[in-house]
């Protein structure tokens, strides 16, 4: 009992000694007070003495044209650029270390944001920034990144980042070119309304939770194995995709209204756990990609002016199916089989070419198999110009809808992870990353309890 009660003693001698050594580790003038502003170049050349800043460090006004945080290598909180609406140029080149957040919004004026040894931050958030057009830093760990709003022709500040919680690039009208090295995105991966002819390169990525691409012209994925949910591509001008060793998608699969795309080769792609929709791909006739699809778990929605459809090895869609092209040529015949033998098991099936359109409607799962052998609900009509073919383009624009509902969900939730959760997301990180002595000081002080 003496033994332990003298063991728990020193542990909570310890824990004081290092919590008193991590006070005084760091100078007082070195610490930022609250709600402080850095309104001119003064401001900041005070810490040039600190190589660790302990802190939020907010820069904002009108009185700085181009400022620059020297000596300063760690930051503990989080650094913010807010309405300077003077500044041109930034730089904090020997910042290695940012615990929190970087966010630099609405500083109309800034061209240049350089954080050249920028390695690690939680979050980096940069909004209505209308010059901006350069960006650097040497970035290898983070979790949130989201910019919108700037002039930004090239990326190249994220070529050494392996893995993030979401990634979304917006409205950079400017902006031509992407690579990146990432390898996984746990939550979401979103491009959209860029520049007309952005090409995005993420052939390293392996995994991601959601992926949705609008407006590229270029995508490459060449490594991309699995999507835990959805994976979207909708209204871009790509004439290529390459998928050929995505295996599974959890959620739904959506590529719409791609003017330009001629061909997908997901030639590995076994199942779909949500929807499969491709729609509204004008020069997509021979769709070849999907051979080895087996399985899907929403409704499967086929609809534009495709010639060939090679689903050869499609056994089981627990929804509804919706197959429609222009072409003449394409027979349903092979899809009416696997209805008929029960492997469409939705209440709707609809198979129309130019030509001819077969359509069966099911009250009930049970009445599919009745109706699957013969006839109480199906009815067949052969014109290429009547009423089927108008109800024909309603349900194509309602496949549409559903695609671009889906990409907008998964768009939304991202914007609002990045511009909403930066404290949670960020104490996590902060903690691994500046907190060595903080770190001893939770260790000893969990022993010291449960020995008490």
């Amino acid at each position: 009992m003496n033994i332990k009660t003298a063991l728990v003693s020193a542990m909570l001698a310890a824990v004081a000694i290092a919590d008193g050594n991590s006070t005084s580790s760091v100078p007082s003038s070195c610490s930022i007070k609250a709600k402080s502003t850095a309104t001119q170049q003064s401001d900041l050349d005070k810490y040039s003495g600190c190589e660790t800043l302990v802190g939020n460090l907010t820069i904002s006004g009108d009185q700085l044209n181009q400022g620059a945080l020297n000596g300063v290598q760690n930051l503990e909180g989080s650094l913010t650029i807010f309405n300077a609406t003077t500044l041109t140029q930034f730089n904090a080149d020997q910042l290695q270390n940012i615990s929190h957040s970087l966010n630099l919004q609405q500083a109309t004026q800034l061209q240049t944001a350089s954080f050249n040894a920028l390695q690690q931050v939680d979050t980096i958030e940069m909004i209505a920034l209308p010059n901006l057009n350069n960006f650097v830093t040497n970035l290898k760990n983070a979790s949130v990144i989201y910019i919108s709003d700037t002039s930004l022709q090239t990326v190249h500040a994220f070529e050494e980042l392996q893995q993030v919680k979401s990634f979304n690039l917006n409205n950079n009208k400017l902006l031509g070119s992407l690579e990146s090295a990432l390898k996984s995105v746990e939550d979401s991966l979103e491009f959209s309304a860029n520049g007309n002819n952005s090409n995005v390169t993420f052939d390293h990525l392996q995994w991601a939770n959601n992926i949705t691409l609008r407006d590229v012209h270029r995508a490459s994925f060449v490594s991309l194995e699995k999507v835990n949910a959805s994976l979207g591509f909708i209204n871009n001008s790509i004439d290529a995709l390459n998928l050929s060793n995505l295996t599974s998608v959890g959620g739904s699969f959506s590529v719409v209204s791609n003017n330009q795309l001629t061909g997908v080769n997901a030639s590995e792609l076994k199942s779909v756990g949500g929807g499969f929709i491709i729609a509204n791909n004008t020069r997509f006739k021979k769709i070849e990609g999907f051979h080895k699809l087996a399985t899907v778990g929403g409704a499967i929605t086929v609809v534009g002016n495709f010639t060939d459809l090679d689903l050869a090895s499609l056994k089981s869609v627990k929804g509804g199916g919706q197959f429609e092209t222009n072409s003449g040529n394409f027979s349903c015949s092979s899809l009416k089989k696997l209805q008929s033998q029960g492997g469409i098991q939705g209440d709707s099936f609809v198979c129309k070419n130019g030509a001819t359109s077969t359509s069966i409607k099911l009250s009930s799962k049970s009445s599919s198999k009745k109706s699957s052998s013969g006839d109480n609900s199906k009815s067949s009509s052969s014109s290429g110009n009547g009423s089927s073919k108008s109800s024909s383009f309603t349900r194509s624009s309602d496949a549409v809808k559903t695609a671009s509902a889906d990409a907008s969900k998964s768009s939304g939730s991202s914007s609002k992870t990045a511009s909403n959760d930066d404290n949670s997301k960020s104490k996590g990180m902060a903690a691994a990353q500046f907190a060595p002595v903080g770190s001893l000081i939770g260790a000893l002080g969990a022993v010291a309890a449960a020995l008490l």
